[in-house]
């Protein structure tokens, strides 16, 4: 039986369906299936890889992977491991994204991987503006095809890699620059009265950034994944730098039905 390990970075819900959904696809097909969500506090734990075939999935932050998922690679060794780079983003594979995987890509050559498929899944947007309800429906109703063909790939272990455009190039270069400023997101969220210390939010911190007391307490580590906003139960956090980036109708939980 093959055995094949799924590993995802998930803020606020979409890549984490991806990865579930896939992973019951391809336990239909009679394929033994790890999921493992990435957490920065688990890295260094993360350095054995036993499987035939190895996917990646993540949302595109910034033109490209969450700085996390660059951390978690780096620290795994593949042993010529094929493996499959899957992106999730509400534009799809468009301008702009064309280059996302590029660096992910990279590392995990570092890391003796071989990644040999890339992929983009296109999910409802949680950046600035959140899609209404029927633009949801439309995007979600391509996702079985997508899944099909993602797991499909992972069987025959076939190979494809999508085209760059050439100014991606320079976009995903100015995204990493991007990401030296995140942890400022993180460090400006106001904690609202409404907050009962539930610590949802701490649980669910991919980057492991929200240590909680009596309220929730943020450090540097932030990805800007906008998940403890749009997740809490309360809408108790609120925030204060980049907050035109957060939609303040939230953000829909997945699986988003008509």
């Amino acid at each position: 039986m093959k055995n094949i390990r799924i590993d995802y970075f998930s803020g606020t819900g979409s890549s984490e369906w991806v990865a579930r959904l896939l992973a019951d696809k391809l336990t239909n097909d009679n394929v033994q299936v790890e999921v493992n969500r990435i957490f920065r506090e688990k890295i260094a734990d993360n350095k054995k890889l036993e499987a035939d075939y190895y996917i990646v999935i993540f949302p595109v932050h910034a033109f490209a992977a969450p700085k996390s998922v660059y951390d978690w690679i780096k620290h795994l060794n593949g042993n010529r491991c094929k493996t499959a780079v899957v992106s999730v983003s509400g534009g799809g594979n468009v301008l702009t994204n064309t280059a996302c995987r590029r660096k992910t890509v990279r590392l995990l050559k570092k890391s003796h991987f071989d990644p040999i498929f890339e992929e983009m899944v296109r999910m409802p947007n949680n950046w600035m503006k959140v899609p209404d309800k029927e633009k949801c429906v439309h995007i979600l109703s391509r996702f079985p095809k997508e899944i099909e063909l993602i797991s499909q790939a992972a069987l025959s272990e076939k190979r494809g890699k999508k085209t760059i455009y050439w100014i991606d190039y320079l976009l995903s270069a100015l995204g990493e620059t991007m990401k030296k400023v995140t942890h400022k997101f993180g460090k400006g969220i106001e904690v609202l009265d409404s907050c009962i210390g539930c610590g949802l939010c701490a649980q669910n911190c991919c980057a492991s950034n929200i240590q909680m007391s009596s309220k929730p307490e943020f450090g540097n580590q932030c990805d800007m994944c906008l998940g403890c906003v749009y997740n809490c139960p309360q809408k108790a956090l609120r925030p204060t730098y980049g907050a035109s980036q957060v939609d303040k109708k939230g953000y829909p939980k997945m699986p988003f039905s008509s």
